[in-house]
């Protein structure tokens, strides 16, 4: 993916973002949204488009959405693998922060910190000392086949 696909990607891989979206950019349903030149807005796109309206509310959700949160973090992690200054930082400062918000938010999202976001995850824990997680996540363990690893559960 290139940093000019970044809409047109989370609008495919999680369309329960194009409502959050519409709005953003003030369209109508069903309106085209541009998807050139989004990565002068990936910090928005994030946080309105992704984190408030969809992650964090599957995060806080009593019952798990496996699936919505797989597509979530896989798009968080394509982002995370562009491995330019300004999407590692969004990533880290709109998506991987926001997990601290609530316990919840982290507790859920563990399973879910597979790939490329898993490390930067661990440190930041481990830095900012959080309850739990002061030596970083806890190592991947196999799950069954469909199912995330599972963390710790507090």
């Amino acid at each position: 993916m290139t940093t000019d696909g970044i809409l047109a990607r989370i609008l495919e891989t999680v369309p329960e973002t194009r409502p959050f979206l519409e709005e953003k950019y003030d369209l109508g349903p069903g309106e085209a949204l541009t998807t050139s030149d989004s990565l002068l807005d990936v910090y928005a796109i994030l946080l309105d488009g992704l984190v408030r309206p969809v992650l964090q509310p599957a995060l806080a959700a009593p019952e798990r959405h496996e699936d919505l949160l797989r597509r979530c973090f896989g798009f968080v992690e394509e982002i995370y693998a562009i491995d330019t200054e300004l999407t590692r930082g969004a990533v880290y400062f709109q998506v991987l922060e926001s997990l601290l918000d609530a316990r919840e938010y982290l507790v859920n999202a563990v399973p879910f910190l597979q790939g490329s976001i898993r490390e930067p995850v661990s440190k930041m824990l481990s830095a900012y000392e959080v309850e739990g997680y002061e030596d970083g996540l806890p190592p991947l363990s196999r799950a069954p086949s469909g199912h995330p690893p599972q963390g710790p559960v507090l």
